[in-house]
């Protein structure tokens, strides 16, 4: 076993542009410390799960080393020929079928072909990352055009940050990765929810990141009494939702068991009474704002939009003024956003306001 071990090691490592003799040193380290823990007494797959298994410790071991480019046959051909495969198909889709629209489509061929012969070279294992955001939007444009679900279509975006989380999966481990998957598989139940009307109810299901998150905690009491005090908020919070009528808002206050604990065990604290005074009144504004619209005008489903204010004003207040107008953008375009999809139900279009973001970094460093 210590053998094929080392033998995987190495045929990972020779993937790098590393001299000889630094591959022979970390094998030769990772020699000596798996035959330290069979003289321990421990088991091969023991001291395996001990070491690491060669695929997930090899990031690691090779940070900053460039992999070895491995030309694919014909592949600066296939590049070159690409623009011409896409405009015949083009033009055949158009011509012959009147298919104009979506035959465009067609002109992806360049970059997905560009991207799969140069990471290809490198046999990059965030090849699928990579091509994620080409198949993200066909997917995208044809759940619109074809069966009108620009909403909640525009969600298969999410799985470009999914995928590359996934394809980091061998250095994680199975718990990291599920609290690193969890906001995104969050975000989409809760969409999901929102759809069926249930906006109000839905947030709750990103109190899943932080249930999963405690899990790394050692102390198994402590895992129990957080785990615990977020179910009897949860249940508290529907209880008082659905029992009283016009409620909700008076309903977070079943999580004031779980609030308290945090704050007498430290792990919540009030960042408000430090801030400076500046930070203390922007937050107390949104917040006031965030009650006002959520009690008066029952807009819990978008209020939360206004403490975007206080990570703005942080930009405006600390970053270089250089880069104060790229920094708030992606704010800017999350609220263009969600308004025009909340209030005029035009998720089919409101997506393109995530366009000022590349927009504005390319005409501000042109």
């Amino acid at each position: 076993m210590k053998n094929k071990y080392l033998e995987e090691l190495k045929d990972l490592l020779n993937n790098y542009v590393m001299e000889e003799d630094e591959k022979n040193e970390i094998i030769g380290d990772y020699d000596e410390m798996y035959k330290g823990y069979l003289g321990k007494g421990m088991r091969d797959d023991e001291v395996e799960r001990k070491l690491g298994s060669p695929r997930s410790i090899i990031r690691e071991l090779t940070e900053g080393f460039k992999k070895v480019e491995k030309p694919l046959p014909g592949g600066e051909k296939v590049i070159a020929l690409s623009p011409f495969v896409a405009l015949i198909a083009f033009f055949i889709l158009g011509f012959g079928f009147d298919l104009w629209h979506p035959g465009w489509i067609a002109f992806m061929i360049i970059p997905i072909v560009s991207i799969i012969v140069e990471m290809g070279k490198k046999r990059d294992e965030h090849l699928s990352t990579a091509l994620s955001p080409f198949f993200a939007v066909l997917l995208f444009l044809y759940l619109g055009f074809y069966h009108n679900l620009w909403h909640p279509g525009w969600i298969i975006f999410i799985i470009i940050p999914m995928l590359g989380v996934w394809n980091s999966r061998r250095t994680l481990t199975k718990l990291d990765l599920l609290v690193s998957l969890s906001p995104f598989l969050a975000g989409i139940a809760f969409v999901v929810l929102g759809l069926y009307g249930y906006w109000v109810e839905g947030w709750l299901v990103f109190l899943a990141i932080p249930m999963f998150g405690i899990l790394h905690e050692k102390n198994k009491l402590k895992v129990l009494i957080w785990e615990s005090l977020f179910i009897i908020g949860i249940v508290g919070y529907l209880y008082i939702g659905y029992t009283y009528t016009d409620m909700w808002g008076y309903a977070v206050l079943a999580f004031a068991p779980l609030t308290i604990y945090g704050i007498m065990t430290g792990n919540i604290k009030i960042g408000l009474l430090q801030a400076p005074k500046n930070y203390k009144i922007i937050i107390i504004i949104s917040t006031a704002v965030f009650l006002l619209l959520g009690f008066i005008f029952n807009l819990w489903g978008v209020a939360w939009l206004v403490f975007l204010a206080i990570p703005v004003y942080a930009i405006n207040s600390e970053a270089p003024r250089k880069d104060r107008l790229v920094s708030t953008t992606p704010f800017v375009a999350l609220v263009i956003f969600f308004v025009l999809g909340y209030f005029f139900d035009l998720w089919e279009y409101s997506w393109i306001a995530f366009l000022i973001i590349p927009v504005t970094a390319i005409v501000k460093n042109a």
